[in-house]
């Protein structure tokens, strides 16, 4: 695969222990390649491949915190709201 890549895209990304890091999305002739700023990450993709892969992607952390989300909203009304209370709404 040929290495002249050149940059498409950069995002600042958070991770679970606190610290950012950037990550650079590169294309060239032949397909996509992701890599982090520490250059400790490569990925290659070629074009169709990086086409199902970022959508399956996004599909999946689209569904898994939309999931996240319901399950957050349905433990608080299990947990936090008494049916016979007239102060379970509204500022604290």
């Amino acid at each position: 695969m040929s290495s002249n890549y050149s940059e498409v895209g950069r995002w600042n990304v958070g991770t679970p222990d606190g610290n950012s890091e950037e990550m650079i999305l590169e294309k060239n002739k032949e397909g996509y390649r992701l890599r982090n700023d520490f250059g400790n990450i490569v990925i290659e993709f070629d074009k169709m491949s990086a086409k199902e892969f970022f959508k399956k992607l996004n599909d999946t952390v689209n569904d898994t915190l939309e999931q996240d989300l319901f399950d957050w909203f349905a433990n608080d009304l299990d947990t936090d709201c008494d049916m016979d209370s007239k102060d379970d709404w509204g500022a604290d």
